[in-house]
């Protein structure tokens, strides 16, 4: 499975960068290829290509502070997590979006 997180809090620093190395990690764990894109309140490392997007199968969203260009996600499957939620439970958030895709 193909998957997109984009993690997006006030700084775009610890709490976004510790949630995507984490989700990252379980996903790849289970076999899937991952594109990460983090986001603070006025910037981004790793924007996601629209390449990226058009092969993702789900994309997720653990977030602090709004999401920016989630517009460029329009018809794909959206999983929408708080970041200090996706950080307590990493195995469960990734259980949830495999249920997504599977939909």
């Amino acid at each position: 499975m193909n998957i997109i997180i984009v993690t997006a809090c006030l700084a775009g620093v610890a709490h976004s960068k510790m949630c995507a190395a984490a989700l990252t990690k379980e996903a790849e764990r289970r076999g899937h290829t991952v594109w990460n894109e983090i986001q603070s309140d006025s910037s981004r490392t790793g924007k996601v290509t629209p390449e990226q997007i058009e092969q993702a199968d789900v994309v997720l969203f653990a977030y602090a502070v709004a999401i920016m260009e989630k517009e460029r996600f329009r018809g794909k499957k959206v999983l929408k997590v708080p970041i200090e939620k996706a950080l307590r439970n990493v195995k469960g958030t990734m259980d949830k979006l495999e249920a997504l895709a599977a939909e």
